[in-house]
């Protein structure tokens, strides 16, 4: 899900439930993240949750991660510190952590609060915040199209295995959305940043984006007390 084009963001922020998806082959992400520009010249900062067994040699597990790119990932940008590009400043929070608190679906619930956010006071660079922490940045310099990003979001997204196998894998907790945020993935304190400080999600001001209806769905968002605008999003994968 993202917010509709035609603005002007510097910040993007949300609460994440963490889940550990049975997924087999491929990858699986829970995200936010903020972007400029389309295809090559896509400029971007990733943050949010990924399951990757291939990544972590076999590990069906959900950990930490932060990702960016200047060019659509076709050149540049990478995840965690795999490439220069971030610099952290904060040691108590492990790039590509494995998140040992994860929800279980009709139990115990557990998110990550995390926050991309430009802070002009030190040249514009993106800062990366987990819960009351500022990890550390990207420098504005690395980015070509990025003064002003057009585009955030909220959500998730599954990858396929590589050589393809005939596989969606599973997103979320693996259950499609029904409105029961201890059941399926949600994000919840859905907001953004502009020049006029840190905004709620407004009720008609998003799009939402499925890409395989048959395999996954997002839920409209909602307005909760003490939780802001939430929404779910999630499915069980599948073959194809």
């Amino acid at each position: 899900m993202r917010d509709l084009l035609g603005r002007i963001y510097t910040g993007v922020k949300g609460n994440i439930a963490v889940y550990n998806p049975d997924v087999r082959a491929g990858d699986s992400y829970g995200f936010i993240h903020i972007s400029s520009g389309t295809e090559g010249n896509l400029n971007s900062i990733t943050t949010g949750w990924m399951v990757s067994p291939t990544r972590y040699n076999g590990i069906v597990h959900p950990f930490f991660f932060i990702h960016w790119t200047s060019d659509g990932s076709r050149e540049t940008g990478c995840f965690n510190l795999d490439c220069p590009g971030f610099v952290q400043i904060d040691r108590t929070i492990h790039l590509a952590a494995s998140l040992s608190n994860v929800s279980i679906p009709y139990g115990p619930q557990f998110e990550i609060e995390v926050f991309i956010y430009k802070y002009d006071g030190d040249d514009g660079n993106w800062w990366v915040k987990y819960s009351d922490i500022n990890v550390g940045y990207y420098p504005a310099e690395i980015f070509n199209n990025f003064t002003n990003p057009g585009i955030v979001g909220w959500g998730g997204a599954t990858v396929a295995p590589n050589p393809p196998a005939g596989i969606c894998p599973p997103l979320g907790s693996g259950i499609f959305p029904d409105g029961k945020y201890e059941h399926s993935c949600s994000i919840r304190l859905v907001q953004y940043l502009n020049n006029t400080g840190i905004r709620d999600l407004d009720d008609h001001s998003y799009e939402k984006i499925i890409d395989s209806p048959g395999y996954y769905n997002v839920r409209d968002p909602e307005y909760r007390v003490l939780q802001g605008y939430t929404f779910d999003f999630g499915g069980p994968g599948g073959d194809w």
